[in-house]
C-alpha cells in the first residue's frame, strides 16, 4: 500500500500482552516476518479485540460491531485500516471506507481501527517508517527468543517509544 510517498506494510494482529503496570498492549507483526511492532491501548479496546480473536460475543453489540453494522447498513465496507504515524508518543490511524467507487479516510485511533478491521477481516496496514523505527528498538535489545520477547515488552514503559 502506498499513501502519498509513504509506504506501508502490511501486518496482522500477534496477540494482546500486558506491560508490568497492567496496561494492555497490542502486538502488531510483519506479515512476511515475526518482528513485532507494540501499541498501547486503552482496556475496553483491548477486551474487544481479545474477544472477537477468541471469536466470543456478547448479548447486545459492543462499539466496534455497532460501528461494523453502521458501515455495513450504508452500503459500505471497511477496504483497509492504517497505522499512519507516531507524533508525540502517540499513534495515529486511519480508517478506510469504500462504497462504491468513493474511498473516506477517517481519522481514528489505532485501537479502535485495528478492532474494527478485525471484524471486518480487513487488511492492516502500518507506516514503513513506523514499524521500521520501533521494530528496531525491540530487535536491539532482544534475540529471536519468543518468551524473552513477550517479557520485554511486558516491561517497557510507553514512555520508551
Amino acid at each position: 500500500m502506498k499513501n502519498g510517498d509513504k509506504n506501508f506494510l502490511r501486518v496482522e494482529v500477534g496477540g494482546l500482552i500486558k506491560d508490568n503496570k497492567e496496561n494492555p498492549i497490542v502486538l502488531l507483526k510483519g506479515a512476511e516476518n515475526e518482528e513485532v511492532l507494540p501499541i498501547w491501548i486503552g482496556h475496553a479496546e483491548a477486551l474487544s479485540i481479545d474477544l472477537q480473536l477468541q471469536g466470543k460475543t456478547f448479548d447486545r453489540p459492543l462499539t466496534h460491531d455497532l460501528l461494523k453494522t453502521a458501515v455495513e447498513s450504508l452500503g459500505a465496507t471497511v477496504a483497509k485500516v492504517a497505522v499512519t504515524e507516531l507524533r508525540d508518543n502517540i499513534f495515529y490511524a486511519k480508517i478506510y471506507i469504500q462504497r462504491g467507487t468513493e474511498v473516506y479516510a477517517i481519522d481514528a485511533r489505532p485501537s479502535d481501527s485495528i478492532a474494527l478491521a478485525i471484524r471486518t477481516q480487513s487488511p492492516i496496514y502500518v507506516s514503513e517508517s513506523v514499524f521500521e523505527t520501533h521494530k528496531h528498538a525491540v530487535e536491539e535489545k532482544h534475540d529471536d527468543s519468543d518468551e524473552e520477547l513477550r517479557k520485554y515488552l511486558r516491561d517497557l514503559d510507553p514512555g520508551d517509544f
